[in-house]
C-alpha cells in the first residue's frame, strides 16, 4: 500500500485518507476517488490528495477486520458488518463470557494493524451487549500478515456460555435471638442476585447454628429436585472446621475451597455434595453490591466448573469497589505505615422540627443554661472538632439559621419539613460535600450531648476494620447520634415520613460497631415541658 499525498493525475482509484468538504457535499473518509471527484476537486484548486492506493497484496480494513471477526467469534457470539475497519461482535443471550487471554495478546502482538478489545474475562453480560470489537488501524493491511492471524491464531477465542435456569435451596442458621428482619432481607437480597443470573429460590428452610442440626437437614433435603443450596450462617465461618464446613463434610460432602483472593467476600466457601454445589455465604452477601459471591454464581449458573485454582486466581481485580463500608481499598490497621490522609467527618445537625408538643415555641430556642439548647448543641460539636458542620433548618427558619451562623454552620433549608424527618435527613445527606468521608447525624434538641461522647464516636470509626456505622450504647441500650459512612448514604434515599436512619441499621449489620460512651446523654432529647424542665433542673 502507498499512502501519502498524491497529485490528482494519480489519485484515481485511491482511498481517501481524509475527508474533504466540497461546495456539493462531503467525500468522507474511505471514499475510492472517481473521474467526477477528480473533476470537482479540479474545480474548487484542490489539487493534491492524502490518499491511499492499495496493491494486489493489500486487504482493504473492513475485509481485514472481518475476517479476523469470523475467527476468533465463538459459541453464542454475533459480528455485525463492517465499518471504518471495525466489526463489534455482540452476545446472542444473557450469560458469561470466557476468553483465551494468550491468544488475545498474541494476536495483539501479531502486527499494530490489528487490534481486539474485549470485555474482562467471566464478565456477566446480558443479550445485545457488545463484547469484543476487532478496529484495523491502517486502510489496508497485507495479505499474509492476515494469513499468519489464521494460522496461528485460536479460533473461537471468545465465547459466551449462556446462563442455565437454576432450582435453589437457601438454608439460613439462626442463633438465639435472631431477627426476622434480617433473615428477610438477606433472602430478598439473594434472589435478586439469583435472578440475575437466571436462577431462582424455590425453597428456604432455616435451622440451628450447630453442626448436627444442619448436616442432618442437609442430609433430609439433598435429594429434592435443588440443583445448588447456599447455606447462610448465623455466624461467619472462620475455619475449615467450623459449623458450616463441618456439616457439609458430616453429610457426605466435599469441601472444594474454603476462603477467596476478593474482598468483599473472602469468607466464601465452596463445596459439593452429591454431585450439587453448596456454596457458605460471606456476610456481605446479604448486601445488593457486587462482591466475591457474585464471581462463583455467575460461573456455576453458566455451567461452568470452579475449582480452588480458579478461586485462587481470582485476586488481580478482586479489589471489588461496590461495596457498602469499604468504598476504599483495604487500609492498613493500627500499627502499619501509611501515607493516608485523615478521614473528614462532618456533622449534620437537625433543627428542621415543628416542636408540635411544646405548642407555640420552637424547643431549639429555649434557654439552657446561657445558650439556647441548639447552641448549646453546637458548642459541644465544635469542641469535639468537627471543623465541617452542617444544619437542615425547617421550623421558624429565620431563627435557626441565626443560631447557626453564629457558630459558623452552613445551613440547608427543607421546604417539605412538615413531611417528616426523612425528608431533612435526605437533603442533608445529598448536600454534604463531596470529599466527605462520614457523618455524624446529630439531633438539635439533645442538650446533653457532650464534645466527649462525640470523640468517642468518631474515634471507633474505622472502616478497614469494617467499623462503618459507629452508633453510641450506655448499659446495652443503643442511642444517638450515629455516624455513617459515605458508602451508605445512598441508602437514606429509602427512608420516608418520619423515619430516622436507624430504618436503615437492619440492613448491615456486619459494619456496625457499638460504643459504650457511658452516658444516657445519648437517650435524652426534649419533646415536651416536662421533659424541658427536668434537663434544666437536673
Amino acid at each position: 500500500m502507498k499512502f501519502g499525498e498524491f497529485p490528482l493525475s494519480q489519485a484515481l482509484g485511491a482511498t481517501l485518507a481524509h475527508s474533504v468538504r466540497l461546495p456539493s457535499g462531503l467525500l468522507k473518509k474511505g471514499h475510492i476517488l472517481t473521474q467526477s471527484d477528480i473533476q470537482s476537486l479540479t474545480e474548487n484548486d484542490i489539487f493534491h490528495v492524502m490518499v491511499a492506493i492499495f496493491g494486489p497484496d493489500d486487504m482493504t480494513e473492513d475485509k481485514v477486520a472481518t475476517h479476523i471477526a469470523g475467527h476468533i467469534c465463538g459459541t453464542h457470539i454475533t459480528c455485525a458488518e463492517a465499518f471504518t475497519g471495525r466489526v463489534n461482535l455482540y452476545a446472542a443471550a444473557d450469560g458469561l463470557v470466557t476468553i483465551d487471554v494468550t491468544a488475545v495478546g498474541a494476536l495483539n502482538h501479531m502486527d499494530e494493524a490489528i487490534t481486539l478489545a474485549t470485555v474482562s474475562p467471566h464478565a456477566v453480560v446480558r443479550k445485545g451487549q457488545m463484547v469484543a470489537t476487532v478496529k484495523i488501524i491502517p486502510l489496508a493491511v497485507k495479505n499474509e500478515i492476515v494469513a499468519q492471524v489464521t494460522a496461528q491464531i485460536t479460533t473461537g477465542l471468545i465465547n459466551l456460555h449462556p446462563f442455565q435456569p437454576q432450582k435453589i435451596l437457601m438454608i439460613q442458621t439462626e442463633l438465639a435471638g435472631g431477627q426476622e428482619k434480617l433473615f428477610a432481607k438477606s433472602r430478598k437480597v439473594m434472589a435478586h442476585r439469583l435472578a440475575e443470573y437466571g436462577a431462582g429460590i424455590t425453597d428456604e428452610v432455616r435451622c440451628p447454628h450447630r453442626e448436627a442440626d444442619l448436616s442432618d437437614l442437609l442430609t433430609g433435603r439433598i435429594d429434592g429436585g435443588q440443583d445448588m443450596i447456599l447455606i447462610m450462617g448465623a455466624s461467619a465461618i472462620t475455619d475449615r472446621r467450623d459449623v458450616i464446613p463441618a456439616a457439609i463434610t458430616a453429610a457426605g460432602g466435599e469441601v472444594i475451597h474454603y476462603g477467596m483472593p476478593v474482598d468483599p467476600g473472602n469468607l466464601m466457601l465452596l463445596a459439593k455434595l452429591k454431585g450439587k454445589w453448596v456454596l457458605g455465604l460471606p456476610g456481605c452477601s446479604r448486601s445488593p453490591k457486587l462482591n466475591g459471591i457474585d464471581l462463583i454464581l455467575s460461573r456455576i449458573c453458566a455451567g461452568q466448573e470452579v475449582t480452588g485454582p480458579d478461586i485462587m486466581n481470582m485476586g488481580v481485580g478482586g479489589l471489588l469497589s461496590e461495596y457498602p463500608g469499604r468504598p476504599q481499598p483495604r487500609e492498613p490497621r493500627k500499627g502499619a505505615i501509611t501515607m493516608e490522609k485523615p478521614k473528614k467527618i462532618a456533622a449534620l445537625i437537625l433543627a428542621a422540627g415543628q416542636s408540635r408538643r411544646m405548642g407555640q415555641d420552637n424547643k431549639l430556642l429555649l434557654p439552657y443554661g446561657e445558650e439556647t439548647v441548639l447552641s448549646h448543641v453546637l458548642t459541644q460539636v465544635r469542641q469535639a472538632g468537627l471543623e465541617n458542620i452542617y444544619g437542615v433548618t425547617g421550623h421558624q427558619r429565620q431563627a435557626i439559621e441565626q443560631e447557626f451562623s453564629r457558630h459558623n454552620v452552613t445551613a440547608f433549608h427543607n421546604d417539605l419539613y412538615a413531611e417528616g424527618m426523612s425528608t431533612s435527613v435526605k437533603l442533608g445527606i445529598r448536600s454534604l460535600p463531596s470529599d466527605c468521608d462520614a457523618v455524624l447525624i446529630i439531633l438539635g434538641d439533645m442538650p446533653n450531648i457532650s464534645a466527649d461522647i462525640l470523640k468517642q464516636i468518631m474515634t471507633a470509626y474505622n472502616p478497614a476494620c469494617d467499623r462503618s456505622i459507629i452508633i453510641p450504647t450506655y448499659k446495652g441500650k443503643r442511642g444517638n447520634p450515629i455516624l455513617w459512612d459515605r458508602a451508605f448514604f445512598s441508602d437514606f434515599e429509602e427512608l420516608a415520613g418520619d423515619m430516622g436512619a436507624k430504618k436503615l441499621l437492619g440492613d448491615y449489620p456486619e459494619f456496625i460497631h457499638e460504643v459504650d460512651v457511658g452516658s444516657d446523654a445519648i437517650f435524652l432529647d426534649i419533646d415536651t415541658y416536662e421533659a424541658y424542665a427536668r434537663l434544666k433542673n437536673k
